[in-house]
């Protein structure tokens, strides 16, 4: 999928109201360690724009997703299920200052389907190179593996261990997997035409992304860049 070229920011703040959402004790370490991370590639590539991302993937697919529904008092609402065991993966990278997404529905998770997605990122935000790209991501095998080869303006930067609370990008995967929500589906064709409708929506709707990505921690490192 392409991308919604809404110009980045180096080293700004966000103007929107925050979320309320990356709060935690380690979120200060977090903090530390990007706006270092930003003003480090920014010293080493002063004539060029540093932008901060954030990655996730989110697995979807024929076992279906639950969500709370309102119903009238003394109604209980039901959902038809049908399960299956077949996947996909929605593949999240958002610049949460601005509200910039991009998204690829991809068969799988590995070293090899992530250089893919990462060169597809890489292309849709960055096709002339001129910008570095710090990518926040966790700590994943096929994020970390020696095998991965990251394009050459970008940095990757992994959170701390099971802090998926720190992490902008889980609300978004969260949002693109709502209209999947207490529906049925019998093949991973109509999952995929929802899911890219979907994702096509948020690309188109930076105000709402950021909205939910816009985490004051991320807003403090950037502040302090």
């Amino acid at each position: 999928m392409g991308v919604s070229q809404t110009p980045g920011v180096q080293c700004a703040a966000a103007t929107s109201p925050s979320p309320s959402g990356g709060r935690s004790r380690r979120a200060g370490g977090v903090q530390k360690k990007v706006a270092q991370t930003l003003r480090t590639a920014q010293a080493a590539y002063p004539h060029q724009r540093v932008r901060l991302f954030v990655q996730d993937e989110g697995r979807a697919g024929l076992k279906p997703v639950l969500m709370r529904v309102w119903a009238k008092v003394g109604q209980r609402p039901i959902a038809v299920q049908h399960r299956g065991f077949q996947w996909l993966y929605v593949y999240v990278f958002v610049e949460p200052v601005t509200g910039t997404s991009d998204f690829l529905i991809l068969p799988t998770v590995s070293t090899a389907v992530m250089q893919v997605a990462l060169a597809a990122f890489n292309d849709a935000v960055n096709p002339t190179g001129r910008d570095i790209i710090v990518l926040l991501l966790d700590g994943a095998g096929w994020h970390t593996s020696p095998q991965l080869t990251v394009p050459p303006t970008m940095l990757l930067v992994t959170f701390p261990p099971y802090t998926p609370e720190l992490s902008p990008a889980e609300p978004l995967v969260g949002r693109v997997k709502r209209p999947l929500a207490n529906r049925t589906f019998t093949t991973l064709d109509d999952v995929q035409d929802v899911l890219s409708h979907e994702c096509q929506r948020l690309m188109a709707s930076p105000s709402e992304v950021q909205s939910l990505t816009a985490f004051p921690w991320i807003r403090h490192a950037l502040n302090s860049c």
